[in-house]
């Protein structure tokens, strides 16, 4: 009898917090910031805001753990793809897609981890730094070392490739409030997410591919005039 009411609490408390983590995500989707309240999640959810602070100690409890959903499988995809056996450009190229796709199905994630950084106590801003930042880091090191070795990509510092990816994909869900005005639409539809990647891939290639000498020399002769 113990035995099965400790099995009903432990899958009640699983219900609960997948109930608390798709309520908060849900809000986080359908605005531009990060601000949601307590009484917020617990309205969308169905339950009781106590709730929150007795399974997470609190909102940046919850969002921390929120964003420890997310990396759990985002990060484990990247550690797949890196190890995968194909070139350097084909592990970029997907993972441009992969961080797209992402921000699609969670538009609130890079949002999210800036403002837990910022301004999260000094124990989370370090646990988000250490289950996204550092281990996509690592991932751009590799592959672009992998990228310059083969010969398909020019040395470039893997940090502001990193900036400059992640950026890209990020921005177009961050500023959901211009898509009437840039591209003329209510909301991002998945023909759009499938039209951005490409888009992405296209812009971010442009710029990594090896170039001949001679395209190398006339690039910097632009960077001098300029």
């Amino acid at each position: 009898m113990a035995r099965t009411q400790a099995k009903d609490a432990g899958l009640a408390r699983r219900d609960s917090r997948a109930a608390l983590f798709d309520a908060t995500a849900a809000l986080l989707s359908e605005r531009s910031t990060i601000e949601v309240s307590l009484s917020e999640i617990a309205q969308r959810s169905g339950l009781n805001s106590a709730l929150i602070k007795y399974y997470f100690g609190g909102k940046e409890g919850l969002l921390l753990a929120l964003l420890e959903r997310v990396a759990e499988r985002s990060m484990a995809d990247l550690a797949n793809l890196v190890r995968m056996d194909i070139s350097a450009e084909q592990k970029l190229r997907i993972h441009i897609g992969g961080i797209i796709n992402t921000y699609y199905r969670s538009p609130y994630v890079n949002r999210l981890i800036n403002y837990m950084i910022v301004r999260g106590d000094k124990a989370s801003s370090e646990r988000v730094a250490k289950i996204f930042v550092e281990p996509m880091i690592a991932a751009y090191r590799a592959i672009v070392a992998q990228g310059v070795a083969e010969g398909a990509f020019r040395p470039l510092d893997p940090g502001m490739l990193y900036y400059s990816v992640v950026g890209a994909c990020e921005h177009i869900f961050y500023a959901g409030y211009s898509l009437p005005t840039t591209l003329g639409l209510s909301e991002l539809t998945d023909q759009v997410r499938q039209q951005y990647v490409q888009h992405v891939v296209d812009l971010v290639f442009h710029g990594v591919l090896g170039r001949s000498e001679a395209a190398g020399q006339a690039a910097a002769a632009i960077t001098r005039i300029a």
